[in-house]
């Protein structure tokens, strides 16, 4: 099989092949690095390529659902003895001191790690462009960024490259790449799928691990293995009465909709953008869905406030101690001007400030939740902006400060973030394109704990819509 051919299949597919013996993951993971090879000069998507791992990839079906399907991890901890360097010079040679209990059961259910993609430096700014490995390129045009933090795993997902690849959302870092790349990114409940050994729910509540893909089945497929609490968890949110890939299958009844194009921040949305959107809610209507406009009312500045406390208390923590481990200083040798101005706020910060910043998040939670309960989707632009010139926002710039930082972060995270405060499930789904062939992303926002409504929803859309016939200039199918 020719790395043109593997990208025809979504995963599913592709195990589905190798169950039936018509492809083997070593046949799968020479295409992988086929990929790799002849794209990553262009895309500057993928860290490393792990040889033993693909070495060992075998000739026999592995365990179901994927049945050792190649794939690709982000440059954080994921898996035992793997560099996670974080996109950042200050955690250079640095490797994961464990698993993380979701990889256990994605490994588990068949899949194989076998090389690394590029982040931006700590996941901070949304753009992939860090000083230890340089920007990633969009394939759609390669003169553009990928967003960030996922942003490699974004490239290497839409060039066909692997049919699916992980990532993690603090902000939105899954599902703005995936709206700049034309993918479907889920960013799921708070705790749905755990952050252990380390945290149930990392980032103060505001990450969470999951993965980019090209299909929906795909990623119902995925979240189907990774979710669920495991033992030492602080809570646990119930589990769905039937399997996402089976609910997946069966379309939603009449949906209460909301659709807001109204911009919490105030930052301008494209008039493509807005269009995108308004488009969505007809085309919902049309499905049988009853659709109007409105969205959540906040107040939009003590909830910014609040969320550059909540970051930099966390980034103060993880860097001092990720710079005692290794022996390094935290300056402008070892860390972008982006970490540094977020660092440099989380340490003067007081415990009492971190903790009326997570209490205003606890409103703001509770407000949103009010709002979300009156409707079963809310859809919103995922960006205001379509996919920016690499260099835009470069995140080490002199003289950053942590409001400068939040302002580089309001063209990507504007619609996005809240969702993180509030712990609701959320996905981007490329449904819209520009005149000159970029991809918008949609957001689609459900009530905590109902990925089960947005993806039965998300599945009719990907048949109407058609995405997957798409592909962008830079992919395998070309080369």
């Amino acid at each position: 099989m020719k790395p043109g051919e593997c990208a025809a299949f979504d995963g599913l597919r592709l195990a589905e092949l190798i169950a039936k013996k018509e492809t083997t993951p070593r046949e799968l993971g020479a295409c992988v690095l086929a990929g790799v090879a002849k794209l990553n000069p262009q895309l500057n998507a993928v860290v490393e390529m792990y040889d033993d791992a693909v070495e060992a990839l075998g000739e026999e079906p592995g365990p179901p659902p994927f049945h050792g399907l190649p794939i690709l991890t982000k440059d954080f901890p994921v898996e035992r003895g793997r560099p996670a360097e974080f996109g950042s010079v200050l955690a250079k040679g640095f490797r994961s001191p464990h698993d993380y209990a979701y990889w256990r059961r994605l490994r588990a259910g068949g899949l194989i790690n076998v090389g690394r993609t590029f982040s931006s430096e700590f996941g901070i700014a949304a753009a992939t462009e860090s000083s230890l490995y340089g920007a990633t390129h969009n394939p759609w045009d390669l003169s553009r960024g990928v967003a960030g933090s996922s942003g490699g795993s974004a490239a290497a997902v839409a060039a066909g490259i692997v049919p699916f690849a992980q990532g993690g959302d603090g902000g939105g870092s899954i599902r703005t790449p995936s709206a700049f790349c034309g993918l479907v990114g889920l960013k799921p409940s708070r705790g749905r799928v755990s952050g252990a050994p380390e945290s149930a729910s990392p980032l103060l509540g505001l990450a969470i691990h999951f993965m980019l893909t090209r299909s929906v089945r795909d990623c119902a497929a995925l979240l189907d293995l990774a979710a669920g609490a495991v033992p030492g968890d602080g809570f646990e949110i119930p589990p769905p009465s039937m399997a996402y890939s089976k609910s997946m299958e069966q379309p939603p009844p009449a949906l209460r909709v909301a659709v807001c194009t109204s911009s919490w921040s105030g930052y301008p949305l494209e008039p493509a953008v807005r269009e995108a959107a308004v488009a969505a809610g007809r085309r919902l209507e049309a499905l049988g869905h009853h659709v109007e406009e409105a969205g959540p009312s906040f107040d939009y500045e003590p909830y910014l406030a609040a969320q550059k406390v909540i970051w930099a208390a966390a980034i103060a923590q993880s860097l001092d101690e990720m710079a005692a481990f290794l022996g390094r200083p935290i300056d402008a040798t070892t860390v972008q001007t982006t970490t540094l101005a977020v660092y440099r706020s989380g340490k003067t910060l007081s415990a009492p400030r971190l903790i009326a910043a997570l209490a205003h998040y606890d409103g703001v939670t509770r407000s949103v939740g009010e709002f979300l309960a009156r409707y079963d989707v809310l859809v919103t632009p995922t960006c205001p902006t379509t996919p920016e010139p690499i260099g835009t926002h470069d995140p080490n710039r002199p003289g950053h400060t942590i409001d400068s930082v939040f302002e580089d972060l309001a063209p990507k995270e504007t619609f996005t973030a809240l969702f993180n405060a509030t712990g609701s499930p959320a996905l981007s789904l490329p449904i819209a394109w520009t005149d000159a062939g970029l991809p918008i992303g949609i957001q689609f926002v459900a009530q905590f704990g109902r990925e089960d409504v947005l993806l039965p929803l998300a599945r009719v859309l990907e048949q109407d819509c058609k995405w997957e016939h798409r592909r962008p200039p830079v992919h395998v199918s070309k080369m």
